[in-house]
C-alpha cells in the first residue's frame, strides 16, 4: 500500500485525493466530448451523523479530514443538478446520458487509488492482499473488484450511448448496472464500521433504492422519451449528408 504518494512543499498528495483528482480530469473532458458530438454545452453513512456530524454540522464541509462517499455524491447530484438545468435551460436526460460513461470510468479509477490507500477493504481470505495500513491479514481486493466493474460498465455504456433507443437509456443502465455491482461486491468488503441495518450494508440498501427508482423509470422514459433519439439520429444523417 502507498497511503501518500509524495509530497508537494511539504504537502502530502494522498493517493485516494490523486485518484478522485484523475477521476474528475477524465470525466470532464470526457463528458465535454459526448456533449459536443450531441451538440450540448455543459458549463450518510447513518452512524457518523448519529455519533459526530448531528452535534458538529460544520465537520461536514472538512473534506480534507475523509468522507466524500461515492453513493453521497451521486444522490446529492440528483438533488441538486436539476434545478441548476432548469435555471440554465439545459435538457437533463440527455446531458446525464453524456455523463454516465465517465461516472463509470471514474469510479473505477478512485477505487484504484481506495487500493493504494488502504481503505475500502475486503474481508479476511485465506487468498487475497495483505494491507499494512489495515492489519497482518490477507483480505479480498474488494477495492479491484469496484475498479474492474467500473471499467466493464464504461466499456458498455460507450457501446449503448450511439445505440440507445430512449434519452435517459445510457444513465438508467449506468445506475442499474452499478447498483447491483455494488450490491454484490459490497459482500465482500470488511470494512464494517461504515454500518448497515439488519443482513445488508448501508450502501446496499442505498443500491436497492437505486435500482427500484431507475427500473421504475425505464418504461416511462422507453414510452415517452424515444422520439428525442429519432430526431437526433435524422439530424445526424442530415448533418453528414
Amino acid at each position: 500500500m502507498r497511503s501518500i504518494l509524495f509530497e508537494i512543499l511539504g504537502l502530502p498528495v494522498y493517493a485516494f485525493g490523486a485518484g478522485i483528482a484523475i477521476a474528475f480530469a477524465f470525466a470532464a473532458w470526457h463528458i465535454r466530448k459526448l456533449a459536443m458530438k450531441e451538440g450540448m454545452f455543459f458549463v450518510f453513512q447513518p452512524t457518523e451523523w448519529t455519533t459526530h456530524f448531528s452535534r458538529a454540522p460544520l465537520e461536514i464541509v472538512k473534506i480534507w479530514e475523509g468522507g466524500l462517499t461515492f453513493y453521497g455524491g451521486l444522490i446529492a447530484c440528483f438533488i441538486t443538478v436539476p434545478f441548476v438545468f432548469r435555471h440554465h435551460k439545459m435538457p437533463f436526460w440527455p446531458v446525464a446520458d453524456c455523463f454516465a460513461p465517465s461516472l463509470a470510468i471514474g469510479h473505477g479509477i478512485v477505487r484504484l487509488g481506495c487500493f493504494m490507500n488502504g481503505c475500502c477493504y475486503g474481508k479476511p481470505a485465506t487468498w487475497g492482499i495483505v494491507m499494512p495500513e489495515v492489519d497482518a491479514l490477507a483480505r479480498q481486493p474488494s477495492q479491484l473488484y469496484e475498479s474492474g466493474a467500473g471499467i466493464l460498465i464504461f466499456g458498455f455504456l460507450l457501446w449503448l450511448h450511439p445505440r440507445r433507443r430512449f434519452v435517459g437509456q445510457t444513465i438508467l443502465s449506468y445506475l442499474l448496472l452499478y447498483a447491483v455491482s455494488r450490491f454484490l461486491i459490497e459482500m465482500s468488503r470488511g470494512d464494517a464500521e461504515r454500518g448497515g441495518l439488519g443482513p445488508f450494508s448501508t450502501s446496499q440498501w442505498v443500491a436497492v433504492g437505486v435500482a427500484v427508482i431507475a427500473g421504475a423509470l425505464w418504461p416511462w422514459l422507453k414510452r415517452t422519451r424515444a422520439r428525442e433519439v429519432a430526431t437526433e439520429e435524422g439530424n445526424a444523417a442530415s448533418t453528414a449528408a
